[in-house]
């Protein structure tokens, strides 16, 4: 890592032999500082929003009189807190090349590795967080009915479990399009431009 991505900003994404004019040069490093920081920023306000949803459902649990659900969600949860910590400090290990257009493609090779892992996570957290989800909800019907799960019950749980453990991958890609869509759409953009003008 001999530059910073400061420099890196101020090189340029193209070499000067390269560019275009300085302004069109000036304008997509500007583009590519602000997709970067606004990726970051959302990335890190996820990861406080999951840490705090972490501390207050123990909390919910106990006036809800659910309090093994909510610590069982939480640890899910914390644990969930702590691999997207991980992957925010790999940002500062991205290869950040000679130019800003070798840092974004680094940036963009980086997003696309964590999703696919993350992936494989959610196809079996999501099921997790949907038992919990179900046996919360029971907990409070069986409180004020005294009722029993029946045979049936336990059939149609067990189905919906498998049902969400089958579209676990779909649900999250929706969740992250939802949240981060916009974003990734332009990062896509602002590098195929990029491309096409290094190459024309």
């Amino acid at each position: 890592m001999e530059n910073s991505i400061e420099t890196i900003w101020k090189e340029g994404f193209l070499q000067e032999h390269r560019l275009v004019t300085p302004r069109v040069n000036d304008l997509y490093n500007r583009k590519s500082i602000h997709l970067v920081d606004r990726m970051k920023r959302r990335l890190r306000l996820n990861l406080i929003l999951i840490t705090a949803l972490a501390v207050l459902f123990p909390i919910m649990g106990f006036f809800m009189h659910v309090i093994w659900q909510g610590v069982a969600a939480s640890i899910l949860l914390f644990l969930t807190a702590g691999y997207n910590k991980r992957q925010i400090d790999r940002i500062k290990t991205l290869d950040q090349g000679a130019t800003s257009f070798d840092y974004l493609q680094s940036f963009d090779k980086w997003l696309k590795d964590v999703l696919s892992r993350s992936v494989k996570i959610a196809r079996f957290s999501y099921p997790l967080y949907f038992l919990i989800a179900i046996s919360i909800v029971w907990s409070a019907w069986n409180e004020q009915t005294g009722g029993e799960l029946t045979v049936a019950g336990g059939i149609i749980v067990a189905m919906a479990t498998l049902v969400v453990f089958y579209f676990s991958d779909r649900i999250y890609q929706w969740d992250v399009r939802l949240m981060y869509g916009r974003v990734f759409r332009k990062l896509e953009r602002t590098i195929a431009e990029m491309e096409k003008l290094k190459h024309g």
